[in-house]
């Protein structure tokens, strides 16, 4: 056993030296903190440790790690921003090597005569905003709220939505190209940028290739570079906020402006996340910031727009059942304005009253602040999401079915003081109801990290409560399959939603494990993701 051992350790030190020849020894991470905190994502799953943590900076050094990594027998794990709630990173196997993209963040080019810009995976979706915003272009769908810290791979990956998405969709409908490494560190590049004369400005030039390594969670291959299309940035932003007081009605609303297909975001809120953003959604700095923003963009019209998310403050959602949130982009002041009518008299005419529209506003105005109001609840409890991905005709029955589970399940949710809330949006003419749930819980080092110091310094000591914890994932992972049994989809997938037994074709999955065996036929690459390779 000894003997075992000893080479075991041998082996590993042998990979470790080679890694660190490869990337220098600042980029191959070996602490034992290091290890733990990289391997953590924001699921609350069980998860074994990364052995390594290596940052390549370059294709080629991507490629190097994964080719040496593999050839030793060890698993590789591709990281992004670690935004991920369904072990997407998180190692499923001992002796993982996780790749953390973060130094792979450059913008290559940016072709605005052929509308679209290369960018590396690591790159963050607010790095690559700034880079376009100032030559007048982005991307069609932009970036996620948690948009500081997630990165474009991790999105392709994913599969994300939110800026943008209720005209452009998911980001894998705006990617038009990929540039891949494969198990063996070979690298792949999908697309028009394959041809060997051409550009990357196609993404169907034979069967699509790209499509292949989109919402895979890293399980086909670690994408190194995106190409992805331009538009021009419309001037023009019509922002619109509606009071409710039945989910019917709200999503009654949204579906007849999903068909429409004229409003970028429009995303609706219950009762409990009306009332944390009452409580604390926007600290007192962050709030004058935006305001001074939108003063400074605006003129007048500006300053006008701003005095109204000043004075109407946080008070806007005060005693609101359902509050509905919309933006509408267009090239024209008057198509903006045309847009925006509609939406407002199709609220209107389900029962909706118009309200003060701070939220949209501030939400457009800066859309990668903070992601504490994101990941936590306004008194620093855990937050955990759970999402189904319907069409529109069966969005109001789910959120019904919702409700009914949330107040079938109250009495076991208040002996153990766990809160739910729900986030509706749509993306294209498919519709998200994303319930989460909340609960006081030792929030870990990486959450910490996350938040402004205030914060972390404030709810740091919050003490661990295990049967609290085992409660409210018991709850998610009901829901999961409730949502599972009324036929809906998932974003994210990862190693939490099962995409195998969802699927009721035998074909497809023997298709797709075909594939995974031509890319990755050792099962090293994410192992777990898509629940191949486990």
């Amino acid at each position: 056993m000894a003997t075992i051992e000893t080479a075991a350790t041998a082996a590993g030190e042998s990979l470790r030296n080679r890694l660190v020849q490869t990337l220098g020894p600042d980029n191959v991470l070996a602490d034992e903190y290091d290890r733990a905190f990289y391997s953590t994502d924001l699921s609350w799953r069980e998860t074994e440790v990364a052995d390594l943590v290596v940052r390549p900076g370059s294709v080629e050094e991507l490629a190097a790690v994964v080719g040496i990594s593999t050839a030793a027998g060890r698993p590789v794990v591709p990281r992004g921003g670690g935004m991920s709630y369904t072990g997407g990173y998180t190692p499923k196997r001992t002796g993982s090597v996780l790749i953390d993209m973060r130094r792979m963040n450059k913008v290559i080019e940016v072709n605005v005569d052929d509308m679209y810009v290369v960018v590396e995976a690591g790159c963050t979706w607010k790095d690559l905003y700034e880079t376009l915003a100032p030559i007048g272009v982005r991307t069609p769908y932009w970036g996620p709220l948690s948009g500081a810290y997630a990165t474009v791979g991790g999105a392709l990956s994913q599969n994300s939505l939110f800026h943008g998405s209720g005209v452009w969709g998911t980001v894998a409908e705006s990617v038009i190209g990929l540039k891949v490494v494969l198990a063996d560190g070979s690298v792949v590049t999908t697309g028009s940028w394959a041809h060997k004369h051409s550009k990357p400005f196609w993404r169907h030039f034979g069967p699509d290739m790209t499509g292949l390594f989109t919402a895979d969670t890293g399980a086909m291959g670690v994408k190194a570079a995106a190409v992805l299309r331009l538009i021009i940035t419309p001037k023009h932003t019509g922002y619109l906020s509606f009071a409710f007081d039945q989910l019917d009605a709200m999503m009654s609303a949204q579906v007849k402006i999903a068909r429409l297909r004229i409003a970028s975001e429009c995303y609706g809120f219950d009762p409990y996340y009306n009332a944390g953003f009452e409580q604390q959604g926007i600290t007192f700095e962050e709030g004058i910031s935006i305001v001074g923003k939108i003063a400074r963009k605006g003129g007048l019209k500006g300053l006008r727009q701003a005095a109204k998310v000043a004075f109407g403050g946080k008070r806007i959602l005060r005693d609101v059942p359902y509050s509905l949130h919309i933006t509408l982009d267009a090239h024209t002041e008057t198509v903006a304005a045309e847009h925006t009518d509609l939406a407002a008299e199709i609220c209107a005419g389900e029962g909706g009253r118009e309200m003060v529209n701070s939220i949209p506003t501030v939400f457009r105005n800066a859309p990668f602040g903070g992601v504490r109001t994101i990941l936590l609840g306004s008194a620093g409890e855990i937050w955990i999401p759970v999402h189904g991905y319907f069409p529109l005709s069966s969005a109001v029955e789910a959120a019904r079915r919702t409700e009914q589970f949330l107040a079938e399940r109250k009495p076991l949710m208040e002996q153990y003081g766990i809160k739910t809330s729900y986030l509706t949006c749509f993306s294209g003419p498919e519709f998200v109801i994303e319930p989460s749930f909340y609960w006081h819980d030792a929030l870990g080092d990486f959450r910490l990290s996350l938040i402004e110091p205030e914060f972390a310094e404030q709810w740091k000591d919050i003490p661990a409560n295990e049967e609290r914890r085992k409660v409210a994932i018991g709850l998610r992972d009901e829901l999961r399959d409730l949502f599972d049994s009324l036929g809906a989809l998932h974003l994210q997938i990862g190693k939490y939603y099962p995409f195998e037994e969802m699927m009721n074709n035998p074909g497809l999955g023997q298709l797709i494990k075909g594939v995974k065996g031509v890319v990755d036929p050792a099962g090293l690459m994410n192992p777990g993701a898509l629940g191949l390779g486990t």
